[in-house]
């Protein structure tokens, strides 16, 4: 695949990331080998970067610990096999600390302003202030469009930030 090819790919897996807003992120115990899928809302930065919140005490929270390899899919309910798109991921989840857990979590409340607002109620703000923010940080990634064709699927690889 070319520069140009790839510049397209991306923009399209940026695009297709930026209009929507769950992901299904995927992980491993240390100990043991039973994997766990979760739900969660997420927010996306130029570097395809994927930044979701969670309890540091959910199964994936446990998994992920500091940091941890992970797998992540974005795609949308469909009836039809020919319209599936959606985008894979592979890279590692970290948990963030200090200005970098500020920064991402200016984006991830730029995207949900609801997050906000639940940190100014009195019931909900000891949550919010103990939640965990992790990043995923993607080597990978995979568009899938089968409006190309059977299965159609493309690979871009990105540089490690």
């Amino acid at each position: 695949m070319g520069a140009e090819d790839s510049g397209d790919l991306r923009k399209r897996v940026a695009d297709y990331l930026h209009a929507h807003h769950t992901m299904t992120i995927a992980t491993v115990p240390l100990v043991g080998n039973a994997p766990h899928a979760a739900s969660v809302f997420y927010a996306v930065d130029d570097a395809l970067r994927l930044v979701f919140l969670s309890k540091q005490t959910s199964a994936h929270g446990l998994h992920i610990g500091e940091a941890a390899p992970v797998a992540v899919t974005v795609t949308e309910d469909y009836a039809d096999w020919e319209l599936i798109q959606g985008v894979q991921m592979w890279g590692e989840a970290k948990l963030l600390a200090g200005g970098a857990k500020a920064g991402a979590l200016v984006a991830y409340v730029r995207r949900f302003p609801f997050v906000r607002d639940l940190a100014g109620r009195p019931d909900k703000a000891e949550l919010i202030r103990d939640i965990g923010v992790y990043r995923v940080e993607p080597t990978r990634a995979a568009f899938t469009d089968n409006r190309t064709g059977v299965f159609g699927r493309e690979v871009l690889e990105l540089e490690v930030l």
